[in-house]
């Protein structure tokens, strides 16, 4: 079953997620940084931002996707300014993009997320691709 494509430019509403440093110390842990200053998140940190509140399978289910089906297939980051322990983060996520390849054995949802704060504005971009499995169609005898 195909994706229907007037979901490009569907956007979920904008949410806030609190960086504390907790969290920045929790997700150094998870990617292996001992140490280090839990004011400055890592780059990557805007990866379990963008998926607070089960946005990702928030997104999925509005489009209908088998989740047993996805893949994640790229993600790409612009870091503009550096993500710090007791920013109020404001994200917004939004389908930029669904396309087919293969006669529609995969189809590619493109997600567009940013990440900023009420003064210091833009603190980054990502572009996160999920990639849908289509089963072959079956073959007339």
């Amino acid at each position: 079953m195909a994706i229907d494509r007037a979901h490009v430019g569907y956007s979920l509403p904008a949410f806030t997620v609190e960086a504390t440093p907790e969290r920045i110390a929790k997700f150094r842990a998870a990617i292996g940084e001992t140490g280090g200053d839990v004011r400055v998140a890592p780059p990557t940190f805007m990866k379990m931002v963008e998926g607070e509140h089960n946005s990702s399978r928030r997104i999925l289910d509005t489009l209908a996707v088998d989740l047993r089906r996805v893949l994640h297939a790229e993600q790409q980051f612009d870091y503009v300014s550096p993500i710090l322990a007791g920013d109020q983060l404001d994200v917004v996520r939004k389908v930029s993009d669904i396309y087919e390849r293969k006669n529609g054995l995969m189809e590619f949802i493109v997600i567009e997320s940013t990440i900023s704060h009420a003064e210091r504005g833009l603190l980054g971009r990502s572009r996160q691709v999920v990639l849908v499995r289509n089963p072959k169609p079956a073959v007339a005898a």
